[in-house]
């Protein structure tokens, strides 16, 4: 027996909502221009379909006893199959939504397929299932179907599958024969992300980007989906949304750039925020507030991403250590430049005491021309060089005299 906790666990209600959620993302896509889906608007999900006609999609979650391996099959006396054919039963014969007529739910049926979806496994021994693939096979015929119906609830004890099986039965003979015929079953469906991953893998993906794609579409659709049920505003996404709002992340899987995400888990410091050696850096120069704890958490955590980044694309494979290296020595060549460049007037000071101010204002400007040439960065064949490498080309345009910092420089050098 179960526990009252165990009854009202929330558990098994959330992974119902997730199996719920993460279909819709895997139906999503596969939408083709022109259609559309939603969730929980008309059914679980639905589908509209570029050539007018619409899919409703029931969908069952069951917790499967993984401890023992036991697997839940799909029963014909199932109460989650025959409450969602009750479900679509009434939802045909809606009169408040138009259709009292029969004319009018045979028009309905005509241009829906229904469709069950459930983790809980296919098997041999569901007599509905076999029932309905023989009268679709034309091997039995509507009459036989009824008359299996009949036996089905004469042979049931339980009130409620009799009343839903009672339903169904009570439809005309064309009705049920219509209905019959758009009804499916996707059964064994588990292991969504998996999936939804496939999907996305098809699309041309990098398969090292698969998962920050995902991650991405899933936090971007959640929040829309959030946003939308708080205003009262039906989820219901086009292709041309979809299109529109997340081509972007497909595209950025697609390309070489190494991916970016602000979320990845933060580095704890086993000392304080103050000790931190860049911090201290910081204070000793004025440009942070011995006090000002909040700052030292912003800047700290500006170090932090990059720190996580880095060390995240490479246990993933995206970067070897070699790279990490040289986009260091990078840096450390720009930070050079930039702190000469500053410091040149210090330098100046302490070194030209015994040069003439005319000299003085010539090796400036020398000085000057070299700050400015080293940001340069060059292009060869459409190849971007990198810092190094431009510095690199005009230090050997000066080797051969080509070029020269000082106002005289062709004088003193040139042959």
């Amino acid at each position: 027996m179960s526990t009252f906790q165990e009854k009202t666990n929330a558990d098994n209600k959330a992974i119902g909502f997730d199996y719920q959620y993460y279909y819709f993302l895997y139906q999503l896509l596969a939408l083709e221009d022109g259609e559309k889906i939603g969730l929980e608007v008309k059914d679980d999900v639905h589908l509209e379909l570029n050539n007018g006609k619409q899919e409703l999609v029931q969908l069952k979650h069951s917790i499967q006893n993984n401890s023992v391996g036991d697997i839940i099959n799909l029963t014909e006396r199932d109460s989650d199959l025959w409450k969602t054919i009750y479900n679509w039963v009434n939802i045909i014969n809606d009169e408040a939504d138009g259709r009292s007529q029969r004319e009018d739910q045979l028009r309905f049926i005509d241009n829906t397929s229904f469709i069950l979806v459930s983790n809980k496994s296919s098997n041999l021994n569901n007599t509905f299932l076999i029932n309905v693939e023989k009268f679709k096979k034309e091997t039995i015929d509507i009459k036989q179907f009824k008359q299996y119906l009949i036996d089905l609830q004469l042979s049931t004890e339980d009130k409620k599958l009799k009343e839903y099986m009672g339903l169904l039965i009570g439809q005309t003979t064309k009705w049920l024969k219509n209905f019959l015929l758009k009804l499916d079953f996707e059964l064994d469906q588990d292991d969504l992300i998996t999936k939804i991953k496939r999907r996305i893998k098809s699309t041309k993906v990098k398969e090292s980007k698969i998962d920050d794609v995902f991650s991405s579409i899933d936090s971007k659709l959640r929040e829309r989906n959030y946003i939308n049920t708080k205003s009262k505003i039906k989820i219901t996404i086009s292709f041309e949304d979809f299109y529109r709002d997340f081509s972007v992340y497909f595209d950025k899987g697609r390309n070489d750039k190494l991916p970016i995400n602000k979320k990845l888990n933060q580095i704890h410091f086993d000392k304080p925020i103050q000790e931190q050696l860049f911090i201290k850096q910081l204070i000793e120069i004025l440009a942070l507030n011995s006090t000002d704890e909040l700052e030292m958490l912003r800047l700290t955590n500006h170090m932090l991403q990059i720190n996580n980044h880095l060390n995240d694309w490479i246990n993933r494979g995206l970067i070897i250590q070699e790279q990490v290296d040289e986009f260091n020595n990078e840096c450390i060549i720009r930070w050079r430049n930039t702190f000469d460049e500053v410091h040149r007037e210090i330098n100046l000071d302490q070194k030209m005491l015994d040069k003439t101010p005319e000299e003085r204002e010539i090796i400036l400007a020398a000085l000057k021309c070299l700050d400015e040439i080293r940001k340069k960065e060059l292009v060869i064949d459409e190849t971007d060089l990198d810092i190094e490498l431009s510095n690199g080309q005009f230090y050997l345009l000066s080797n051969t005299a080509e070029i020269g910092w000082r106002i005289d420089w062709e004088g003193k050098y040139k042959l």
